[in-house]
């Protein structure tokens, strides 16, 4: 039985303008699919997303990698201007899941974008862990992440349902044993989860 609501962040719960800002810096429209591939692969977003260099240095290997005629404060402008606000819906959507299932949230991100997030919004409040790269030093899809938050939460794969809007992370889960779902919103993830099972009792 699910007992655990695993969700990703931007793209599920949070509005990202993504596409639209990478799309600006790099001088050329680079869609959607392309960008999770692109982001995964970068080594200036890994590093940075796995925790392994501050904003400024990923602002300047950004910037080289991609041989950009840029200055570092756009690049630093552009990439904080990815994460927007929770979606509509979002705050209610998570308080009803978290009456019946333990929530965690588990996302690819980095020091700027979580702060960002913090300061602005009580976004983090309904999780009862927050599992982010940039602390772990590993990035979804790599099933070592998988691993770790179920380590960390100490519940076997077939009781935690995961939720992602990038189609190789929710394959990779997949893989572990989680049941996975590509979602694009919280009124999405929880129409899923009202086909689930529900726990007698909040575990």
């Amino acid at each position: 039985m699910i007992t655990h609501i695993i969700s990703d962040m931007g793209g599920v719960l949070v509005a990202l303008e993504w596409s639209e800002r990478v799309s600006g810096l790099l001088g050329r429209s680079v869609p959607i699919d392309e960008l999770h591939h692109l982001w995964i692969n970068a080594r200036s977003t890994v590093d940075f997303e796995s925790g392994r260099i501050d904003f400024d240095t990923f602002a300047q290997n950004f910037i080289q990698e991609f041989d950009l005629q840029i200055s570092p404060e756009q690049v630093q402008h552009e990439f904080l201007e990815f994460v927007q606000a929770p979606m509509p819906g979002c705050d209610e959507i998570l308080e009803e899941l978290k009456q019946q299932y333990h929530l965690s949230l588990l996302s690819n991100t980095n020091p700027a974008h979580y702060e960002r997030l913090r300061d602005r919004y009580d976004f983090y409040a309904p999780f009862e862990q927050v599992f982010l790269s940039h602390e772990i030093g590993v990035m979804k899809p790599d099933p070592a992440i998988f691993h770790h938050v179920l380590a960390k939460l100490e519940i076997a794969p077939e009781n935690a349902a995961f939720f992602d809007d990038g189609a190789r992370n929710v394959t990779a889960a997949q893989t572990v044993g989680i049941h996975a779902y590509q979602v694009h919103s919280p009124q999405e993830l929880g129409a899923i989860v009202e086909t689930f099972e529900t726990p007698a009792l909040n575990p």
